[in-house]
């Protein structure tokens, strides 16, 4: 039998990179479910003329910037959960890295897009309502602006990085065994779908697109994290093994 000090150690380093991933997949699964559950709480302006529907943006202003606050939490989430699928999958890996990049890039967008749809537009609502009736159009366009031009363009940017991301993590993953490979060959379908929609519908982009949109990225979600999980039990079942081979 072999010394105990020579054993621990090796056997104890693959249970450790395990509880990551199980933690890693646990986070992406927990945050893909609260932004689907904030995001379906949150309200939309309404009014019949500008004052109208810039008052609905302040009423609602405090939800509304929760929603937004959860929801960047959960791009904080989203981006260790992917961070730890990176290292674990190899970061020496030229598509692993361009994932971990791209992902990076469209978290960036996606969190500059979360500020000025929660907190800049609802804040210019405010600042135009509280002035002169002459500044009532002026601040209607600047929202329009906000809401339907700038707004808009950084989430079709931002999801096409997170689809480059999510199609070459599969391509990753599509070389490892079981779950894993599953999870590869959703992520080549469900992952590079939110691209194929924005360079289809261009700015045309609907309520009903951005559903879609949404759906197919929490396929993706849901598949990374369950291969997360799944890893971790393999990896437990190896460290496992390995202790016992060595006494």
């Amino acid at each position: 039998m072999r010394a105990f000090d020579e054993t621990s150690q090796p056997a104890g380093k693959p249970l450790a990179a395990s509880l990551d991933t199980r933690t890693a997949g646990c986070v992406i699964a927990a945050s893909a479910i609260a932004s689907i559950v904030f995001v379906a709480l949150d309200q939309g302006a309404s009014g019949k003329d500008a004052l109208s529907i810039m008052q609905s943006m302040v009423k609602a202003q405090p939800m509304h910037q929760l929603v937004h606050v959860v929801a960047m939490a959960c791009l904080g989430g989203f981006m260790y959960g992917y961070s730890v699928l990176s290292q674990r999958l190899g970061l020496h890996r030229t598509p692993v890295l361009i994932g971990l990049v791209s992902y990076s890039l469209g978290t960036v967008l996606m969190l500059l897009a979360t500020v000025i749809d929660g907190f800049v537009s609802t804040d210019a609502a405010a600042m135009f309502i509280a002035g002169p009736p002459a500044s009532i159009d002026q601040g209607m366009q600047i929202v329009n602006t906000l809401s339907g031009v700038l707004l808009p363009d950084l989430a079709r940017v931002a999801w096409v990085f997170q689809s480059v991301a999510a199609v070459a993590w599969s391509c990753a993953l599509l070389r490892e065994r079981g779950i894993q490979r599953a999870a590869g060959v959703i992520g080549l379908l469900a992952g590079a779908l939110p691209a194929a929609i924005v360079f289809v519908v261009g700015s045309n982009m609907t309520d009903a697109v951005v559903v879609g949109i949404l759906l197919a990225q929490g396929i993706w979600n849901f598949a990374a994290a369950v291969s997360l999980v799944s890893a971790n039990r393999t990896e437990r079942s190896h460290g496992h093994a390995s202790l016992a081979a060595s006494l």
